[in-house]
């Protein structure tokens, strides 16, 4: 099979080995939150971004509307995105004064499991996740983000905290005895039932919804496999006949 096609399975290997690596993002896009009920608050409703050209995501634009009142206060729901940081080292995340109200980040990997979190940048209340942390080394893949009023705690299943407590400009880090996320402990009531809108900007990032690179390689792989049993096939039964 190696001698017979060579210049088809050169081409071929090439483009699974093309395929096997990322593909550089081309300009960045925004996400803007979709559907009815929007942005969920926990990994299976989280909304996941795609965009058909694979360009970086350098913005998500959504709302956040308020929720049945806890003890007269009204509080408000957290929405949660699955993205995908194809650039490790220069991820990054943060909240400008277009979201007019006091923001906090979270950032969790693929299972659910807390990465860092953060309230305040220091500078207002606005949040930052910041690139190149020495204390959050990154490794490329599917991630989800979440976006609410400052204030808010991410629980696990046995309802404790997922990440470590802190100052409200401090940078929190997991709590290495928690569990992946499983709901949220309400944070400062808003005081208002209006809906707030935010902007999230991003580095490092792009769409979730794609297949795994090195997945798609195997798949035409395989598919090469079948195509060159085929070719063979023809061939084998004039042998016979003859």
């Amino acid at each position: 099979m190696m001698t017979k096609y060579p210049k088809r399975l050169a081409a071929l290997a090439a483009l699974c080995a093309a395929l096997a690596c990322p593909a550089p993002a081309m300009a960045g896009y925004i996400w803007n939150e979709t559907g009815l009920t929007g942005a969920g608050d926990g990994l299976a409703t989280a909304q996941v971004t795609f965009d058909s050209s694979h360009n970086s995501l350098s913005q998500i634009h959504g709302m956040l509307s308020s929720s049945t009142a806890v003890n007269g206060d009204t509080i408000y729901q957290v929405d949660l995105y699955q993205i995908r940081i194809d650039s490790p080292g220069t991820f990054s995340a943060w909240t400008t004064l277009s979201s007019a109200f006091d923001t906090q980040l979270f950032l969790f990997d693929a299972a659910g499991m807390g990465v860092y979190s953060n309230d305040d940048d220091g500078v207002g209340l606005t949040s930052l996740l910041p690139a190149g942390d020495p204390n959050n080394l990154l490794a490329a893949g599917v991630y989800y983000l979440a976006i609410a009023f400052g204030g808010f705690s991410a629980a696990d299943g046995a309802n404790q905290s997922v990440f470590l407590p802190g100052a409200f400009t401090d940078l929190l880090t997991a709590d290495p005895g928690s569990g992946a996320l499983n709901g949220w402990m309400p944070g400062f009531a808003a005081g208002t039932e209006s809906a707030y809108s935010y902007d999230i900007f991003l580095t490092g990032a792009t769409n979730a919804a794609i297949p795994e690179p090195a997945s798609l390689a195997l798949v035409l792989l395989a598919g090469l496999g079948v195509y060159a049993t085929r070719r063979r096939q023809p061939r084998q039964l004039k042998e016979l006949q003859s």
